[in-house]
Protein backbone atom coordinates (compact mmCIF):
# COMPACT_ATOMS: atom_id res chain seq x y z
CA UNK A 1 0.00 0.00 0.00
CA UNK A 2 2.66 2.48 0.53
CA UNK A 3 4.10 1.61 -2.75
CA UNK A 4 0.93 2.57 -4.43
CA UNK A 5 0.84 5.59 -2.08
CA UNK A 6 4.33 6.67 -3.59
CA UNK A 7 3.48 6.04 -7.08
CA UNK A 8 0.52 8.21 -6.74
CA UNK A 9 2.48 10.86 -5.38
CA UNK A 10 4.94 10.71 -8.06
CA UNK A 11 2.36 11.18 -10.95
CA UNK A 12 0.69 14.50 -9.13
CA UNK A 13 4.35 15.68 -8.58
CA UNK A 14 5.49 15.18 -12.48
CA UNK A 15 1.71 16.25 -13.79
CA UNK A 16 2.23 19.40 -11.69
CA UNK A 17 5.59 19.86 -12.42
CA UNK A 18 4.83 19.59 -16.47
CA UNK A 19 2.23 21.87 -16.68
CA UNK A 20 3.95 24.62 -14.86
CA UNK A 21 6.78 23.87 -17.65
CA UNK A 22 4.36 24.33 -19.67
CA UNK A 23 3.57 27.78 -19.19
CA UNK A 24 6.50 28.96 -20.82
CA UNK A 25 7.77 28.60 -24.39
CA UNK A 26 10.79 27.07 -24.14
CA UNK A 27 9.39 24.95 -21.63
CA UNK A 28 6.75 24.38 -24.24
CA UNK A 29 9.03 23.50 -27.06
CA UNK A 30 10.76 21.19 -24.81
CA UNK A 31 7.58 19.10 -23.96
CA UNK A 32 6.02 19.34 -27.58
CA UNK A 33 10.11 17.54 -28.53
CA UNK A 34 9.23 14.90 -25.81
CA UNK A 35 5.75 14.18 -27.30
CA UNK A 36 7.28 13.91 -31.04
CA UNK A 37 10.45 11.26 -30.11
CA UNK A 38 7.95 9.55 -27.53
CA UNK A 39 5.84 9.50 -30.79
CA UNK A 40 8.25 8.47 -33.07
CA UNK A 41 9.59 5.66 -30.50
CA UNK A 42 5.97 3.90 -29.81
CA UNK A 43 5.66 4.03 -34.00
CA UNK A 44 8.88 2.57 -34.74
CA UNK A 45 7.93 -0.88 -32.06
CA UNK A 46 4.37 -1.03 -33.68
CA UNK A 47 5.97 -1.32 -37.10
CA UNK A 48 8.35 -3.66 -35.81
CA UNK A 49 5.99 -5.58 -33.66
CA UNK A 50 3.75 -5.48 -37.32
CA UNK A 51 6.62 -6.60 -39.19
CA UNK A 52 7.88 -9.97 -37.03
CA UNK A 53 4.15 -10.73 -36.54
CA UNK A 54 3.96 -10.84 -40.82
CA UNK A 55 7.12 -12.81 -40.77
CA UNK A 56 5.89 -15.31 -38.16
CA UNK A 57 2.55 -15.87 -39.59
CA UNK A 58 4.82 -16.35 -43.34
CA UNK A 59 2.99 -13.54 -45.21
Amino acid sequence: MKKLLFLAIGVVIGVFAARRIEETEKGKAFLDSVDDRSREFSDAVKDGYKARDRELRGE
